[in-house]
């Protein structure tokens, strides 16, 4: 049974998560075996600090022991969890973590800039430990579904995601809500992304991306009307329509955390993660620069 320790409470996910690896209040195709969340530090918030008092009570709830310095879990944890909402957070809050040799899961988004994910990659390379970062999203059931099945579609051509992309200050364009369509476009369309172009209104982000091989992949960002998710998949032997739940999108991603401290082995690369913040950062630059061409950098 791995200990968890999670850092930063100003996110839902504090609690969805716990409740997932600690069993309460969940049903039973919703629970992951194998890790339980023992310490959580409260921490602040860059973004939404009102959100920390509402969400220490669900926490406490599960069991789980409150400190209020994060370095008091060193020690007393197998892997820590770093869940603040601003992806400008998560290089300092996980940096002793790495440093001590704590294997590492930091939510999406996983930084606000290329410099910061780099830096957080190179140390845990240094100290050997595993760190990985995604949306629930990447994991949703209809995505799996549809990669155990693509060898009956045949070559993928292209892909149209959608979902919501609302937006706010501290994780700038699709960094924010718009992090979950750019993982399940990236994960569909998988690596290779060179340029992006996109157009913005007040209800929506269109990004269009063009791959290393030619193929062309386009994400709908809404903020307007309904907000669901799904994709459309252009393949070699049909247009593949699908409507995409987020039921087991944190259940399949807390199973992959408890995987990768068994294993030791990420089922995100630190290249496509940072192919996911390129996407984002170049889809914000092309939107700055009236919906011109810009190259993903490197």
């Amino acid at each position: 049974m791995y200990r968890l320790g999670i850092i930063d409470f100003d996110s839902s996910h504090c609690v969805e998560f716990t409740r997932r690896f600690n069993h309460v209040g969940m049903d039973a195709d919703q629970v992951v075996e194998g890790a339980r969340v023992v310490l959580g530090c409260p921490g602040s918030s860059l973004m939404f600090p009102e959100r920390i008092p509402e969400h220490v009570p669900y926490v406490q709830a599960c069991g789980v022991q409150l400190v209020n310095d994060p370095l008091e879990m060193l020690g007393r944890i197998d892997a820590v969890l770093v869940l603040s909402i601003c992806g400008a957070a998560h290089l300092e809050r996980v940096t002793p973590f790495l440093r001590a040799g704590v294997p590492a899961f930091v939510d999406k988004p996983f930084a606000c800039s290329l410099e910061d994910a780099q830096a957080m990659y190179t140390l845990a390379r240094e100290s050997g430990v595993s760190l990985w970062s995604s949306s629930g999203m990447r994991f949703a059931s209809e995505i799996l579904d549809f990669q155990q099945r693509s060898k009956l579609y045949g070559e993928l051509h292209g892909v149209l995601t959608y979902g919501p992309a609302k937006r706010v200050d501290g994780n700038p364009g699709l960094l924010h809500y718009g992090i979950h369509t750019t993982e399940m476009l990236c994960t569909l369309m998988g690596p290779g992304c060179q340029s992006v172009t996109t157009q913005h209104v007040a209800g929506a982000d269109v990004v269009c991306g063009e791959w290393a091989d030619g193929r062309l992949a386009t994400l709908r960002g809404l903020r307007a009307g309904s907000t669901a998710y799904g994709f459309t998949a252009f393949c070699q032997h049909g247009v593949i329509p699908q409507p995409t739940s987020a039921r087991f999108s944190y259940r399949n991603l807390c199973a992959n955390i408890v995987e990768t401290l068994r294993t030791g082995k990420s089922p995100v690369t630190p290249e496509q993660t940072l192919e996911v913040i390129g996407f984002a950062l170049a889809a914000l630059e092309s939107e700055q620069a009236g919906g011109a061409k810009v190259y993903l950098r490197k």
